[in-house]
């Protein structure tokens, strides 16, 4: 079953009806979809799919050889990348063809790129007169946002769509385990992420702990290793990234912080930083509004969260086989603790994407800050601002086991107040568990209640 995409759908097939020749990039992370993507999009069109390899030129030609034959129907060896490009172009003359370079920077890493040049040179001269639609794609997010889609690339400028894929939401993801309830869907996206390989690991039909102990909590299940196949495939020093990781999975959040704990000198640090940040794995938060803060570093891809929260503390009880007696020790009484944040950027995606507002969204994000009144620092999970006046959202996300009190939303309108910003707020609260009566009976125009089930069910 296909799952999401829409809107890259809609677009590919926008360009395919032009009938002139389109060039569509498409790259994300590894297991995130592109192939699927494509697969999708051209199943009912004529294709030439081409799978690029780890492999010698020689072998990635003779497979691109392989491939046209399987068009022309005849065998057609080629030479050479260009000759054989150059007979694609010419096949589609007169008729629309899709030319898929999948996985394209394995094949480009194998002539320092000489290939792109070739490309450049086809597009230019040839392929732009002809009904040619080629796709190019990669999972290398350096290589392609800087060997294909960077000023210095020789493919500048000469594409007609870029797609960066990105996870699926906590909504979207739940299609893929829709025999859960709101609870489990929620955990299945904190544990995943959104990415779609990973998602489709998970079977509804078993409980979540049996998913866990049979894709991640085994040493010899895929997810216990992606993590470090991941690193390996973008970075040549795998042990420094996975050693500055560690630092921010364990609180350490600034500069300083993640270079004593990381071992590594504080100015050799940000372009550490920086890449794992192009990639997707950290992201730098800062309050909503600025505050004149600085900015503090988090990891952001909720996979590596997962992966750094449970399995470097449990790893001897992992590779040992004793997890599956230790899970309801080591791991489900944790559950909930490491939702806590997740819980806030699910309750911000549905603000965000799937609730009725009060008004135009300018931007939602976070707040924290020092109070005078209170002497301690402060934080407020959501903050939503208008696009056209100074209303605001505050919100407060829950996840645990006992109800909401009234005590939250007086807790809320107080650090509103600190917040220190003029506006007409509205609070919204979110509560895996439900809300007290009392606080239930506060609900109005301005005051707002959530469970799971509510932003599951839109």
């Amino acid at each position: 079953m296909f799952i999401g995409r829409k809107k890259e759908l809609q677009r590919l097939e926008r360009m395919f009806a032009s009938d002139k020749f389109e060039l569509a990039i498409v790259y994300g992370r590894r297991r995130i979809g592109k192939t699927t993507l494509i697969a999708k999009f051209s199943e009912d069109k004529k294709c030439i799919f081409f799978a690029c390899q780890k492999a010698s030129m020689e072998d990635n030609l003779a497979e691109l050889s392989h491939q046209i034959s399987n068009i022309v129907g005849y065998n057609a060896g080629f030479t050479s990348f260009t000759e054989a490009v150059r007979a694609i172009i010419k096949l589609a003359e007169h008729e629309r063809l899709i030319f898929v370079l999948d996985e394209y920077p394995y094949l480009a890493m194998q002539n320092n790129n000489a290939s792109s040049s070739i490309l450049q040179n086809l597009i230019d001269h040839e392929a732009g007169k002809s009904k040619l639609f080629l796709i190019i794609s990669g999972s290398s997010m350096s290589f392609m946002e800087d060997a294909i889609l960077g000023r210095e690339s020789p493919l500048y400028g000469r594409a007609t769509g870029i797609f960066r894929l990105q996870p699926f939401d906590y909504l979207e993801s739940s299609q893929f385990v829709s025999g859960y309830g709101s609870y489990e869907k929620a955990l299945v996206y904190g544990i995943t992420g959104g990415i779609p390989r990973y998602l489709e690991l998970f079977d509804s039909r078993k409980s979540l702990k049996e998913n866990l102990l049979y894709n991640l909590f085994d040493e010899n299940s895929v997810l216990f290793n992606e993590r470090e196949n991941y690193l390996k495939e973008e970075f040549k020093e795998v042990s420094t990234y996975n050693s500055i990781l560690t630092a921010i999975a364990s609180g350490c959040t600034k500069l300083t912080e993640i270079a004593d704990r990381a071992d590594i000198q504080v100015g050799a640090l940000p372009k550490y930083l920086e890449k794992l940040k192009e990639v997707g794995i950290i992201s730098k938060l800062t309050p909503l509004g600025g505050n004149g803060r600085k900015g503090i570093w988090r990891i952001s891809d909720l996979f590596f969260r997962f992966y750094f929260f449970f399995v470097p503390r449990n790893i001897s009880t992992i590779v040992s086989g004793r997890m599956e007696k230790s899970y309801d020790t080591l791991i489900a009484p944790f559950l909930n603790d490491y939702m806590g944040k997740v819980a806030e950027e699910i309750a911000a995606e549905y603000i965000e994407r799937y609730a009725s507002l009060p008004f135009p969204l300018k931007e939602i994000g976070t707040w924290w800050g020092g109070s005078r009144k209170l002497k301690k620092e402060i934080e407020i999970d959501i903050v939503a601002s208008s696009a056209i006046d100074d209303e605001r959202i505050i919100g407060s996300v829950k996840f645990r086991e006992s109800k909401t009190e009234a005590a939250e939303l007086d807790l809320m309108i107080e650090y509103a107040n600190e917040m220190g910003a003029d506006g007409n707020y509205h609070y919204w609260l979110f509560s895996r568990s439900g809300f007290t009566e009392d606080l239930q009976k506060l609900q109005s125009d301005r005051i707002r209640l959530f469970t799971l089930d509510d932003m599951y069910n839109v």
